[in-house]
C-alpha cells in the first residue's frame, strides 16, 4: 500500500494534469446549451438519458455539479437531494457573481463531444440558477420536468445517500423540496427566454411524441431517438414506463398527510390530486 508521500504525489499530479487539460480546452463557441431541470426524481436522469442517444446532442455522462469546482455539489454540503436546506449556496440569478463561467463551461465541455451542436447537462440544483446559467451560456434553453410530488417525496427520502443520512430525510423535508425547487423553477420561468415545461407522466404514457416535442423545442431533427428500448437509471434497467403507484404504495396513511399538508397548492397548481391521509382517495376541494 503506498505512503502518505506516495498519495500525496499522486494527487498532486492528478491535480495538475485537469488543470492542464481545462487549460486547453477552448471555451466552446457556437453551441446550444439544453439544461434539464427539475427536482429530484423526476425523471431528469431518464430524460436526459434518451435525449442522450441523438446524434445532434452530446450529454454529460453524470450531473454537471459533480463535473467541476465552480458550482456546490449538495452531497458536499450534507444536503444530498435536498438542496433547499441551503439555498443560500444554490439559488443564483444574473445579478450574482461567484462561478467563474468561462472555466465552468470548459470543465463541462472536456467531457462533451464537441463535433454536436447541442451541448445537455441536467443537474437538478441546477433549478435554483436558471437565471445565471442563461446571462453566462451562449443560446441556452430550459426543459423543465415536474413529476407528482407524493411519488418524488418518497423517492428523495428513500434514495437519501447512506452516509449522510442511514434514516432517510424526514418525509416533510422531502415535501418540501419538491414544493420549494418547483416554486424557485416557476418564479425564475418568468425570466427565462426559452422554457419548455414537460411532465413526467405524459413523458411515460407518450414517450414517443413527448420527445419529439421536447426535440421540436431544442430545434434538431425529428426520429432520431427510440424510445422503445430498455434504460438503465439508477442501477435499474427496463422500459420508460409511470413509476408513481410502485412509489406512492410505499407511503401510509400518515405519509400522505404530511405531504399534502406541505405541498398541496403547489400539487394543485400542477394538476395532481391532493390526497387525504385517511385512505389515500383525493381530498375534496
Amino acid at each position: 500500500m503506498p505512503g502518505p508521500f506516495a498519495r500525496t504525489l499522486s494527487e498532486s499530479l492528478r491535480a495538475i494534469h485537469r488543470e492542464l487539460k481545462i487549460a486547453v480546452t477552448p471555451v466552446p463557441s457556437g453551441k446550444r446549451w439544453v439544461f434539464l431541470v427539475g427536482c429530484y426524481n423526476s425523471g431528469t436522469t431518464l430524460l436526459s438519458s434518451v435525449l442522450g442517444t441523438h446524434p445532434e446532442i452530446s450529454a454529460l455522462p453524470t450531473e454537471g455539479q459533480f463535473l467541476t469546482d465552480q458550482l456546490p455539489a449538495d452531497y458536499e454540503w450534507a444536503v444530498p437531494r435536498m438542496w433547499t436546506m441551503r439555498e443560500d449556496l444554490f439559488r443564483l440569478t444574473e445579478r450574482d457573481e461567484g462561478p467563474d463561467p468561462r472555466r465552468l463551461q470548459r470543465e463541462w465541455a472536456m467531457r462533451l463531444d464537441r463535433r454536436r451542436p447541442v451541448f445537455l447537462e441536467k443537474s437538478p440544483p441546477n433549478g435554483a440558477r436558471t437565471r445565471w446559467l442563461q446571462a453566462h451560456f451562449e443560446n441556452p434553453s430550459f426543459v423543465a420536468i415536474v413529476r407528482n410530488g407524493y411519488a418524488v417525496a418518497e423517492g428523495i427520502r428513500r434514495k437519501a445517500e447512506p452516509r449522510h443520512l442511514p434514516d432517510g430525510w424526514p418525509l416533510a423535508d422531502c415535501a418540501r423540496q419538491w414544493a420549494r425547487s418547483n416554486e424557485v423553477l416557476l418564479e425564475d420561468a418568468e425570466h427565462l427566454d426559452r422554457v419548455l415545461w414537460v411532465r413526467y407522466e405524459d413523458l411515460a404514457s407518450s414517450p414517443t411524441e413527448e420527445i419529439e416535442r421536447i426535440l421540436d423545442f431544442i430545434g434538431v431533427s425529428s426520429g432520431q431517438v427510440d424510445t422503445t428500448g430498455s434504460w438503465d437509471i439508477h442501477e435499474r434497467s427496463g422500459a420508460i414506463r409511470n413509476m408513481n403507484a410502485e412509489s406512492i404504495a410505499r407511503l401510509g396513511p400518515s405519509d400522505l398527510a404530511e405531504i399534502s399538508r406541505i405541498a398541496a397548492p403547489m400539487l394543485e397548481r400542477f394538476g395532481y390530486e391532493v390526497l387525504d391521509g385517511s385512505d389515500g382517495s383525493a381530498r375534496s376541494s
